[in-house]
């Protein structure tokens, strides 16, 4: 009587072991096919059970570029509480007024404007002084590539940041080879001068001869030189401000003249005394928007200002290295994370970081059973084929709309993780690291989105 049972759980045994079997033979020849040079690192966990679903490498530290985030936005949460805003101070101490800049990332110049016009038609008898003391120096991470700056996604991480510390235009390109590009502001405002020597050549030209460049100069000027392949409709480019204190101080004396507030003394540097007397102040979004944001849009300016925000609350010393410390000592202590399979310089995501699948996928399963985390972490994330860095990807398949996870990626790596819903089954928590990528980067993202493909089957 009891031989059939027992039958029974040996085939039932046997049948869950080849399906384990097939789904590892499967993963493992999508990467054979895609990226055999490839060094991939994959673990998968069911979230209800926490059993190991698949694992490659689940220990080898890899470069997971902007996944880091997910680390950094966890420590936020944990430590600065998801209600923390911060807060830009207009006060005044004797006859100088004071502006104070905390490394607001939502801040805008339009919001610059409303702050100062609480001293509409007034006189200042001393000076105005900017203080932008709180982030310490280096603005820029280490790790930072020489050919991102002047590109929007390596503004430097100051105190000030207004309108994320960059500008808008419209390229246009003439239709006579070798002229130059016409460039238009999409912003009102001056906020960086552009010597323009970028030259319209042929697409075929473009691709084997030459690119566009950026040449950073003093008093917040950029040199575009290079050229870019003649195309039909205008391209929407973003580029950094270089010197977000000249910008800061050039926008002051604007606004100071439009609510016509008279300034008998100079515009300055400097710190607010403790005793200073509150004028008005402006609030950032909360925490949840800031983090919702930086995760959708994968922003280094959030995610640079959040980790100096971390290091000065946890050690009063607002800079990466300090930053870098705070998130490992909180995330060590609440997330149980291992440290030794994590090198943190930065909470940005440069090629400086190190990290394994398995702690991400640990720091997820902790964000996964609490409720609350849970919650405001999903809703950040991007979804696929919907929002943020995943609208793009997989709409139209069985993974749109069932994938929340974290991208990162630069010329030779990739990395996605995060949290994979499938219909009827428990949840997937996975991280799959990509490194050594010898072709272009969008065929490790196809081999995630493969793997992801066959795990929702399974």
């Amino acid at each position: 009587m009891r031989r059939p049972k027992l039958t029974g759980i040996l085939l039932l045994l046997l049948s869950t072991l080849a399906r384990g079997d097939d789904l590892a033979t499967k993963i493992e020849t999508l990467i054979q096919e895609q990226l055999p040079q490839a060094s991939v690192g994959i673990l998968v966990k069911d979230a209800e059970t926490g059993k190991t679903v698949y694992s490659r490498n689940a220990k080898k530290l890899l470069a997971p570029a902007s996944s880091i985030k997910l680390l950094t936005a966890a420590a936020a949460l944990i430590y600065l509480k998801p209600d923390y805003k911060f807060q830009t101070t207009l006060s005044k101490k004797n006859n100088d007024i004071y502006l104070t800049f905390t490394g607001a990332p939502s801040l805008t110049i339009e919001q610059l404007s409303e702050l100062l016009s609480h001293l509409k038609n007034q006189t200042i008898q001393g000076n105005f002084i900017i203080d932008a003391s709180k982030s310490k120096p280096p603005y820029y991470p280490d790790g930072t590539s020489y050919d991102d700056l002047g590109w929007y996604y390596s503004a430097p991480d100051t105190a000030i940041i207004l309108d994320e510390n960059m500008a808008a235009y419209d390229f246009i390109s003439n239709k006579k080879i070798g002229s130059v590009i016409t460039i238009k502001s999409r912003t009102p405002d001056k906020r960086i001068t552009i010597i323009n020597d970028v030259e319209v050549v042929s697409v075929a030209y473009a691709k084997k001869h030459c690119n566009l460049n950026i040449e950073i100069k003093p008093a917040n000027t950029l040199h575009l030189y290079g050229c870019l392949g003649q195309y039909k409709d205008p391209k929407y480019m973003r580029l950094a401000v270089p010197d977000p204190f000249l910008l800061a101080k050039n926008l002051i004396i604007q606004k100071l003249i439009k609510h016509h507030i008279q300034l008998k003394g100079k515009v300055i540097f400097g710190k607010t005394p403790e005793d200073a007397q509150p004028i008005a102040s402006q609030l950032s979004d909360d925490l949840v928007k800031l983090i919702t944001h930086m995760l959708l849009e994968s922003d280094n300016i959030y995610a640079g200002t959040l980790t100096k925000e971390l290091g000065y609350a946890l050690t009063g010393d607002g800079t990466y290295k300090q930053g870098a410390f705070a998130i490992k000592k909180i995330l060590s202590k609440h997330a149980k994370l291992d440290f030794k399979q994590i090198k943190l310089a930065d909470g940005i995501g440069t090629r400086y970081n190190l990290t394994t699948p398995e702690q991400f996928v640990n720091l997820l399963s902790f964000l996964y059973a609490n409720m609350q985390m849970r919650e405001i972490f999903i809703q950040a994330l991007p979804q696929m084929g919907v929002t943020g860095t995943l609208a793009d990807r997989m709409s139209g398949t069985a993974l749109e709309k069932q994938v929340y996870a974290k991208t990162g990626s630069m010329q030779d790596m990739s990395s996605l993780s995060g949290y994979l819903y499938r219909a009827h089954k428990n949840p997937l928590i996975f991280s799959i690291i990509i490194n050594n990528i010898n072709k272009p980067v969008r065929e490790a993202k196809s081999l995630e989105e493969n793997i992801l493909l066959v795990l929702n089957e399974h």
